[in-house]
């Protein structure tokens, strides 16, 4: 698997890993002379040993600070591996402790999982919070629910720069948001898009632009009536399922996920009550 750090402005870094499929998440790193801020952990050891080999060539101060950006293991089942005080949204913190890598293990067998454990963070937040490192501001901001019920993005004003962690999953990787909501995840998306920033680090993917965003939001705007003009011809989630066509889409990286967004699309429209194992079972036939 292919990784790389990019320096994104001056002391400021994204870890983007692969192609962003399946468990390969992008992080960040944030060095100061005053402190160093990381943005997520990964999903498993020794992905994350490499990274942080990568950080300590970069680093101008020890890591004090771990951000995750969501609970999802991916992003959170490494924490153990840095020797920092680590931060989230208070939701997050719940999805964290459920976030068990034994259940993935036998829903994913093909993927390595070595080292993965549970630590939960040490502080949350409900909406907002600060961190200053010298006179730089990184501001953590939950959108409410979106990917999930505990996101938060990390917004460096500043530097016109945002980590969006699966709030935004860029071209050609397919969005995901069987465990949050469709239309939160639009809302969200719309609401790092009028930050006008000039660099959006998204949780997996290249780094991208406002273009990408747009592009996002078309597909989950796309998911959303898709769903709905079947639930209006009377077709059940299952019917729907090999009914759409992803058109534009089809090309993307992961389409297997239209399952799992159906699935959310229907449950916010009322018409399926989610069932997490049978989704992914389904989900995973697909491939």
């Amino acid at each position: 698997m292919n990784s790389k750090l990019e320096e994104i402005s001056d002391g400021i870094f994204a870890y983007i890993q692969g192609r962003g499929e399946w468990f390969v998440n992008n992080t960040g790193l944030i060095s100061t002379p005053e402190f160093s801020i990381a943005i997520d952990s990964v999903a498993n050891e020794e992905r994350a040993k490499t990274m942080l080999s990568n950080f300590k060539e970069v680093l101008e101060s020890r890591i004090k600070i771990l951000v995750n950006t969501h609970g999802h293991g991916d992003h959170v089942w490494t924490n153990h591996l840095f020797n920092a005080t680590s931060m989230c949204h208070e939701n997050c913190r719940k999805d964290t402790i459920m976030a068990n890598p034994e259940i993935f293990k036998a829903i994913f067998p093909e993927f390595d999982f070595n080292g993965a454990r549970v630590t939960p963070q040490d502080i949350t937040f409900s909406k907002e919070a600060k961190i200053y490192a010298g006179d730089l501001e990184i501001r953590l901001i939950h959108p409410e629910i979106a990917h999930t019920s505990g996101d938060a993005y990390v917004y460096v004003p500043e530097r016109k720069i945002v980590f969006c962690g699966d709030l935004l999953f860029a071209k050609p990787c397919t969005p995901f948001v069987l465990m949050g909501s469709i239309n939160g995840s639009i809302r969200a998306l719309k609401e790092i898009l009028s930050l006008e920033a000039k660099i959006y680090v998204p949780g997996h993917g290249e780094i991208a632009t406002k273009n990408e965003i747009g592009e996002a939001i078309e597909y989950l705007e796309f998911v959303y009536n898709e769903a709905k003009q079947r639930i209006e011809k009377g077709m059940s989630f299952y019917e729907a399922i090999e009914d759409v066509d992803l058109g534009k889409f089809k090309n993307w990286n992961e389409k297997e996920r239209i399952v799992a967004n159906l699935a959310r699309a229907y449950a916010e429209l009322g018409k399926y009550e989610i069932d997490l194992f049978e989704v992914v079972r389904l989900m995973r036939g697909r491939r």
